[in-house]
């Protein structure tokens, strides 16, 4: 409950609607008490803000892919002309929370950490002070983790996309 405005800003920021960021937020709590509630010691806390932030994007991909299933039969041809005629999907809806997965393992734990405290709705000055490290490093760190994450998701995409 401690890091439950952190969460919500982090699902805002997903999610664009505060109803919606709500409920995600509200299933994140709920996920988290289910696999920790019983458990003699809860995570250390990076540990467990790491565990709500992935949980918190895994569940808003899982969301994505289902509204775009959604999406893709109203395109079946056997429905009206109109729902046929709907715009094409944006390339990000492409990623599915695997592949985002894939592409966060592939940085670096200190990267990785660096990313996941932003992600996690904290400052650069708070995960500088966390990290013991300089807020130029912060902003590096966050550059690179972001250099690499567009060039490793950009295989993932069709030819031609952006």
């Amino acid at each position: 409950m401690q890091r439950q405005s952190r969460l919500m800003a982090q699902a805002m920021n997903l999610c664009g609607d505060e109803t919606d960021a709500e409920d995600l937020v509200q299933e994140v709590i709920l996920r988290f008490i289910q696999e920790f509630g019983k458990k003699e010691a809860l995570p250390s806390v990076p540990s467990g803000e790491a565990w709500l932030v992935r949980t918190l994007s895994n569940l808003f991909f899982g969301q994505c892919r289902r509204l775009r299933t959604r999406v893709n039969g109203a395109r079946d041809p056997a429905l009206s002309e109109e729902a046929r005629e709907s715009a094409p999907a944006p390339a990000y809806e492409a990623i599915t929370s695997e592949q985002f997965s894939e592409a966060l393992a592939s940085l670096s734990p200190k990267i990785r950490e660096t990313f996941a405290l932003r992600e996690g709705g904290k400052k650069y000055e708070e995960i500088a002070t966390l990290l013991g490290i300089p807020v130029g490093t912060v902003k590096k760190r966050l550059h690179d983790a972001r250099t690499k994450l567009r060039e490793y998701l950009q295989t993932f995409l069709l030819p031609g996309v952006p």
